[in-house]
């Protein structure tokens, strides 16, 4: 890493992106908050994505078609979208993205197939991306999290979320392509 300032970005909206922007940048991170749309040029030490921050039950059978391209498609189009922009910007070796998501593809929650889908998906699309990366010294972890924990959006799992994210910012941190449970040991693969 050269002697430029640590740069973090958090991608998302809402409570609990605003308690994760807030509790990284405790830690001593300059913190920009972003929509799909990362801000400026500047090479990035570290991104956590929330992509998906509320879950709804809905029957699938049911559920209206621009329903489920914004529960299912629209998540896992903006994740891939931030993958695209990110790559060129991440700080090599060293950076880092956490993308935080709902447990629900590994438990199975009754109501939530599209966006299990797109839960699942995207944590698989972080695991291809992440052995992409491995040799230009980037990770790239999911943060798995319980519907209760993103619904609160408090400290504890912001703390748990920015914790994870900058332990694995640096040159030392060799850990990628893993979901980290952090849902109150509600899963266990």
């Amino acid at each position: 890493m050269s002697g430029d300032e640590r740069r973090a970005i958090v991608a998302g909206e809402g409570p609990l992106a605003d308690a994760v922007a807030a509790a990284i940048a405790k830690v001593g991170f300059p913190v920009e908050q972003a929509g799909r749309d990362l801000p400026g040029t500047a090479a990035v030490d570290l991104v956590v994505a929330l992509p998906i921050t509320d879950i709804r039950t809905d029957d699938f059978a049911t559920l209206a078609e621009d329903a489920w391209i914004d529960l299912a498609e629209r998540p896992m189009d903006e994740v891939r979208h931030l993958l695209a922009t990110l790559s060129p910007r991440m700080r090599e070796p060293g950076g880092a993205l956490l993308i935080a998501l709902p447990n629900i593809g590994m438990l199975g929650v009754a109501g939530t197939a599209a966006q299990t889908m797109a839960a699942e998906g995207i944590r698989t699309l972080a695991k291809a991306v992440a052995k992409a990366w491995r040799p230009r010294g980037l990770r790239v972890n999911c943060a798995m999290l319980s519907a209760a924990q993103l619904a609160a959006a408090d400290a504890d799992v912001a703390r748990a979320i920015a914790g994870i994210a900058t332990a694995s910012a640096g040159a030392d941190f060799a850990a990628t392509g893993n979901s980290i449970l952090i849902d109150g040991e509600q899963t266990s693969v």
